[in-house]
């Protein structure tokens, strides 16, 4: 019987740096520490990207509102237009930075899941689930919870795991 030394967590720089290097890499196996840390990242950037957007999206529509009033007062709206057009721009720049954001963390996500997938012993055709269902996206995700396989298996030696 073999056995099996877990080595140190990988630390959060250290998994962003390996996800984006390994971009396009649906090979091999990654560790729970490697995807967890990079899925944190990106779902943080995720989430100031949208709460950014959010806020200039509310502020935005409350000057709508309150040019409507002010219209329907009698008042002079040129410079609540004038501020509504900023902040439609800035939506604008902002809705464009998320989606290039998201195309460009789109391939290395589904590589970091994949190699994740890997590592519990699944395969990765299972992210067909995340692409093309909507609640069935959960289902991969809840399957990189596993701690992974410590001996080799179809799609490599452990990442984690070292024989003593």
């Amino acid at each position: 019987m073999e056995n099996f030394v877990a080595t140190p967590m990988m630390k959060i720089g250290d998994a962003v740096k390996v996800c984006f290097s390994k971009y396009a890499n649906f090979n091999g196996r990654a560790r729970r520490s490697e995807f967890w840390w990079f899925y944190l990242c990106i779902s943080i950037v995720n989430w100031i990207l949208g709460g950014i957007l959010q806020y200039f999206a509310t502020a935005k529509s409350a000057l709508v509102s309150e040019a409507m009033s002010t219209a329907f007062s009698g008042g002079d709206v040129s410079a609540i237009a004038a501020q509504e057009s900023t902040y439609a721009t800035i939506n604008l720049v902002l809705m464009i930075i998320m989606c290039v954001w998201s195309l460009a963390t789109l391939i290395p996500t589904l590589a970091a899941m994949a190699r994740r997938l890997h590592d519990t012993g699944k395969s990765a055709n299972l992210l067909w689930c995340f692409l093309i269902c909507g609640i069935g996206g959960l289902i991969p995700l809840i399957m990189c919870i596993p701690d992974g396989q410590p001996e080799a298996n179809q799609y490599g030696e452990s990442p984690k795991y070292i024989r003593q």
